[in-house]
């Protein structure tokens, strides 16, 4: 039964208390809270850790990653001293900017001789013309008198066949059967000496040939001389950054030696190593995301340029590929491959070649 006063009630109830939250009783509802919270704790672990690797399988995410931009070395096609440079380090420029200019002198007089030599074979060639032009007259004049000849040729043949029948008919004399013989031979005599001059007028005529070759290949080296003049001028080739600059003014420029890297700022790119179990989920045209080390909080969007085909093996010189390394040597991991990202509108002011970035790719949402 209840007690019936508050005194006993009171009572009653801290007896109750006491024996239901004895030491026994508490360490029993302690271990099994305990248990309870374990249990929790590993199977929220377990589901997570599921959740996650799902989530990594469907969107590949790499923390190893840089920013890229394609560059090049800005180097002279010509030899000589820099007389001014037009551009300072990290300074931006756009497409056809004066950006070197080397001595133009030397060059200047190499296309003035080029171009002296040209107008002299020019000339020759308008001299020799005008003699090929007078021996072949005088081999068409040598060409009438052989013609000439061959008439007279003939008529003295003629003549001589008129008068032999004549002869036993007493009609003509032996004197002029002598003397049309004569003149036979003579027409045969003076033909030949005709043939033989006109064939060595023909021979002596000259030609133009070989000079026009040697014109040719003097226009094709006034041509290279002026090509050189026009290369003391060193203009971007599209819109870039000026980085590595180490030549001035004063400095002789060597052929095919970078006095400076230009970066191409129009287009920039993401690289990211991803794991080669990951690139079948990857494809080309993928949408994707790139945080910076250096602005995390600023989200670049991309898509998927290019998957790398090759690095470069562990322990091998090898070709020309891509090297990455794997981190751990002592287990078998899997080797990784670069991924290029295009950058959508990426934000100017934040890309540098070979920033840390972190990359993640929805290949469910592959256009």
């Amino acid at each position: 039964m209840f007690p019936q006063t508050p005194e006993k009630l009171r009572t009653w109830l801290s007896q109750l208390a006491a024996a239901v939250f004895s030491d026994g009783a508490k360490q029993h509802y302690r271990s099994w809270m305990g248990r309870l919270v374990a249990l929790s704790a590993i199977a929220a672990a377990v589901w997570l850790g599921a959740y996650t690797v799902q989530r990594i399988d469907q969107q590949p995410r790499t923390h190893d990653a840089f920013l890229y931009a394609d560059t090049v070395g800005i180097a002279p096609d010509v030899s000589g001293r820099i007389i001014r440079l037009h551009v300072r380090d990290n300074q931006r420029v756009a497409k056809g900017d004066l950006l070197v200019e080397i001595e133009p002198e030397p060059f200047e007089l190499r296309v003035r001789q080029a171009r002296a030599q040209v107008a002299a074979l020019q000339a020759q060639i308008a001299l020799t013309t005008r003699q090929v032009d007078a021996q072949s007259t005088g081999a068409d004049a040598v060409a009438t008198q052989v013609g000439r000849a061959r008439s007279q040729l003939a008529l003295a043949r003629e003549t001589i066949a008129r008068l032999e029948p004549l002869l036993e008919k007493g009609y003509v004399t032996s004197q002029q059967i002598d003397e049309a013989r004569t003149n036979v031979r003579t027409a045969e005599t003076a033909l030949t000496a005709s043939t033989q001059q006109a064939r060595q007028a023909r021979q002596a005529i000259g030609d133009t040939d070989s000079l026009a070759a040697q014109l040719n290949g003097t226009q094709a080296s006034a041509a290279l001389a002026e090509r050189d003049l026009r290369n003391t001028k060193i203009r971007a080739p599209f819109d870039g950054l000026v980085v590595g600059q180490d030549s001035g003014e004063g400095a002789y420029a060597a052929i095919g030696r970078p006095m400076f890297t230009l970066i191409k700022t129009d287009e920039w790119y993401a690289v990211g190593n991803f794991r080669e179990t990951e690139l079948p989920q990857i494809t080309v045209g993928a949408p994707a995301t790139v945080w910076l080390m250096s602005d995390h909080n600023r989200p670049i969007k991309g898509h998927v340029d290019s998957l790398g085909w090759g690095v470069r093996p562990m322990d091998s010189g090898g070709p020309s590929l891509p090297a990455v390394g794997r981190t751990l040597s002592w287990v078998v991991v899997a080797q990784r491959f670069p991924v290029r990202i295009r950058l959508d509108n990426p934000p100017a002011s934040a890309m540098r070649i070979g920033a840390t970035a972190s990359v993640l790719v929805r290949p469910g949402d592959a256009k």
